[in-house]
């Protein structure tokens, strides 16, 4: 951990600096910036470790990643208190997730993901569609606009989506991150209690207990693999890889193990780090300024995830059918959450680690290269028409 901290401090360095000299040039307002940024960082830590007490003592699932989640969600939400988390945190939780993910992959598990490749475009392109009927009914209750609806409405990555939104001036980029916003928080809490507590005994059944962290570790091997990926990640975001921190990693340390090179299993608090980090990240998602949304579009936004995840679970139960797969990996593989959440999920309820990432990576690139720039380029094209 020592070693991600190192190799990403110069990035988070730099990030609060450049806030720092464009705040003030008086070496006063400097300290007391630096001040204030470090008053709310240890307590927005100290909330996520709290709610990740809270969540352990109520034997809640993923008590290092939804308890901080909750916690920080429901403190900034009803306070307004300004918290803060770094960028570069949250970059080394994608990091380790991407790396377990990628270590689950063997020529045997890219041999099934092939096979299922028919079923794997068929759920991604229900989702895509699903989630924009959705989107339509939002438009219809609430009288948003169009645009704003179907943006709002694909699952694709909020911050991917974000930006898309910005650099589409037709559209309301403050309503489709609220929906986003939404959809990402409910499906990140709704799916890890259904699949522990409705799916999991089936599981426990059906598929082996994938054994993360439970043997000696090699640590010379696990930080020499953790560098390459750290490598990959920054050249990924220079190729503009989607979530580069998750998916470069994870192609990386998934080649190495795929050729059979042997991939050490990371250590369960590394793990436990990284859920850590990642809940208070996401739980910072829902920001005071969305208020004024939630009464006018709230209700719907949140109608509709639910429906979106019910849509889900039926895609589970049919691919369970005319496929292999047990429910658990098949929940986990078409649920509209983040390809990180699911996989942390997966690990805690016995399900096919690389399989579940074949689905959600194909998606995620789907979205990202296909979905959206369509989206965008009719948006635009519609936009032209109507002059």
């Amino acid at each position: 951990m020592q070693v991600l901290l190192t190799v990403f401090s110069y990035e988070w360095k730099t990030s609060i600096l450049g806030e720092v000299v464009n705040v003030s040039k008086g070496e006063r307002s400097m300290q007391l910036f630096l001040s204030n940024k470090s008053s709310a960082f240890i307590e927005t830590m100290v909330i996520g470790i709290l709610g990740s007490l809270l969540f352990h003592l109520l034997h809640a699932p993923l008590p290092w990643m939804l308890g901080p989640l909750t916690g920080v969600t429901i403190w900034h939400f009803s306070t307004g208190r300004t918290l803060y988390w770094p960028t570069p945190l949250r970059n080394i939780a994608l990091l380790l997730i991407g790396y377990m993910l990628g270590s689950s992959f063997t020529q045997r598990t890219v041999h099934e993901i092939t096979q299922h490749f028919p079923y794997i475009i068929a759920v991604t392109l229900s989702t895509v569609l699903g989630s924009l009927l959705l989107g339509l009914i939002i438009v219809k209750k609430t009288n948003i606009k169009l645009i704003d609806g179907l943006f709002g409405s694909v699952p694709g990555g909020l911050s991917q989506v974000a930006i898309l939104s910005e650099e589409t001036k037709e559209v309301d980029t403050g309503t489709i991150v609220f929906m986003q916003t939404i959809r990402v928080i409910l499906v990140i809490l709704l799916i890890p209690f259904l699949t522990m507590y409705f799916i999991k005994p089936e599981a426990s059944l059906n598929s082996p207990a994938p054994e993360v962290g439970t043997e000696a570790v090699a640590y010379p091997s696990l930080f020499g693999l953790l560098l390459l990926a750290i490598i990959g990640a920054f050249l990924g975001k220079k190729l503009k890889l989607p979530a580069t921190f998750l998916t470069a990693p994870l192609l990386i340390i998934a080649l190495f193990s795929i050729t059979a090179v042997e991939v050490p299993a990371l250590p369960p608090s590394f793990m436990l780090i990284s859920q850590y980090f990642l809940g208070i990240y996401l739980g910072l998602y829902l920001k005071k300024e969305m208020r004024s949304n939630i009464r006018r579009i709230g209700f719907y936004s949140i109608f509709t995830s639910i429906l979106l995840v019910f849509f889900s679970f039926l895609l589970a139960i049919l691919l369970t059918k005319i496929t292999s797969i047990n429910l658990a990996t098949a929940f986990l593989s078409t649920a509209p959450g983040g390809l990180a959440e699911m996989g942390v999920t997966a690990t805690i309820v016995d399900a096919d680690l690389a399989m579940i990432s074949g689905y959600q990576l194909f998606r995620i690139f789907f979205i990202m290269f296909i979905a959206l720039p369509l989206l965008q380029w009719w948006i635009r094209r519609k936009v032209q028409l109507n002059q």
